[in-house]
């Protein structure tokens, strides 16, 4: 921030030293040519600037106009930027052309100003390293450059005439023609110092910018790969947990039922020798512990049942999961069901719950999709189709028929049993 704050410091020293420059050189022409006029010198000067220059007080008054129309541009720009980038290069090509108009109506005297709009242009890219790929910065900056070289009074001369403002000195003493030559090359040093120097600032506080930048994605990359890996292990270890779980809830329920049925089957085998009205007996007291161990094992199955489908029905309680899942991942999903009022078991229906569910997942997580077609359509049959925009994958094995991969088989036989 303090970097920032002394760059913005220099932009308002540039444009202060600016305009302290142009009102210099526009008073010494208007008060050189009135003093040259008072003591009658003009043949002196047109012999030394052997053309005839243009007229003081409205150099004085159109550069000071011209120079408050190139701040407002600034201004304006640096505001306007952030909203609509369309009209920069329009602003950018403006504050060019204000600032060789000005150079101009300064008779050529002045360019310091090209470094100003040099220094606006250059600060407002936000980055430096994508520069190359934006032409419309580059251009500027290259003609700004351009205009620097080639704005040299020596240079300029032999171009187009144009009077040189040291020849207006003459009606001075020598002690002020020093001092105001001494005033005209601190300008331009402090001009040059300045810029310079705010340069080297912006461009050591954007590399310095990029490298906390790279090193904040650094950082955030490693923990979204320990998140990563945490969520594993915990998926690991509920999924443990739910094995363990179920395994105790068939040991306390089924093994307890199919204990006491091989018991019974044993009593059955004496009594049908001995007793076989009571054998008879026995076998209904087993048929009843068989029905009641039928459902406890019911019972533990719908636990895994998902609650949505306990609700409602196959159609309703996609919706409602696809919903959810589009809501909390951004990802635009559209569902067709055409499949009717279709009657189908519960596992059936908890594993096209568990297929649809885990698609979506894979597409997020691994395809990066942004939008997935759903459709459950009828034919002969029943089909589910699941599309999306994803990166696709090269190690594909679900293959249903000969030919046709449509995604990783293996997986799916084991998790939901096909």
């Amino acid at each position: 921030m303090n970097k920032l704050k002394n760059i913005r410091y220099a932009r308002q020293a540039l444009i202060t030293i600016n305009f302290i420059a142009i009102l210099f050189y526009a008073a010494i022409y208007l008060y050189a040519t009135k003093a040259i006029i008072l003591q009658n010198k003009g043949d002196t000067l047109l012999e030394q600037i052997s053309m005839i220059p243009n007229d003081p007080q409205v150099i004085f008054v159109k550069s000071v106009i011209l120079y408050g129309l190139l701040i407002g541009v600034i201004y304006w720009r640096s505001q306007l930027l952030p909203k609509q980038k369309k009209l920069d290069k329009y602003l950018i090509a403006l504050e060019i052309g204000l600032a060789i108009w000005i150079f101009r109506t300064l008779q050529a005297a002045y360019n310091g100003l090209f470094l100003l709009v040099f220094a606006d242009i250059f600060f407002s890219t936000k980055d430096l390293y994508s520069l190359k790929t934006k032409s419309y910065w580059i251009m500027p900056i290259i003609v700004c450059f351009s205009l620097i070289a080639l704005s040299s009074y020596d240079l300029i001369k032999l171009l187009i005439k144009s009077p040189d403002i040291n020849a207006y000195l003459f009606i001075y003493p020598l002690f002020i023609q020093n001092i105001l030559l001494f005033i005209k090359n601190l300008l331009y040093v402090a001009n040059m110092v300045i810029f310079t120097l705010s340069l080297i600032t912006y461009i050591i506080y954007s590399t310095n910018e990029k490298r906390n930048i790279e090193e904040e994605l650094r950082m955030v990359a490693q923990t979204n790969t320990e998140l990563k890996r945490y969520i594993a292990v915990t998926e690991k270890i509920a999924e443990d947990r739910e094995r363990k779980r179920i395994a105790r809830e068939i040991h306390d329920t089924l093994g307890h039922a199919l204990t006491g049925i091989s018991a019974g089957i044993d009593a059955v085998k004496v009594l049908l020798q001995i007793n076989p009205k009571q054998a008879n007996e026995q076998l209904d007291n087993i048929s009843l512990v068989v029905r009641e161990g039928i459902q406890d094992v019911r019972g533990s199955l719908n636990k895994l049942r998902p609650g949505a489908l306990e609700q409602s029905s196959l159609q309703e309680a996609l919706a409602k999961m696809i919903a959810e899942f589009g809501e909390v991942s951004q990802v635009e999903i559209e569902f067709n069901f055409s499949w009717g009022e279709v009657d189908l078991e519960k596992t059936t229906e908890d594993t096209i719950f568990r297929l649809i569910e885990e698609s979506l997942t894979n597409s997020v997580r691994h395809g990066k999709a942004k939008k997935i077609v759903i459709t459950f359509y009828q034919v002969t049959d029943y089909y589910i189709t699941i599309q999306d925009d994803g990166i696709g994958s090269y190690q594909v094995k679900f293959q249903l028929l000969p030919d046709v991969s449509i995604g990783y088989w293996d997986d799916f036989k084991e998790r939901f049993g096909f």
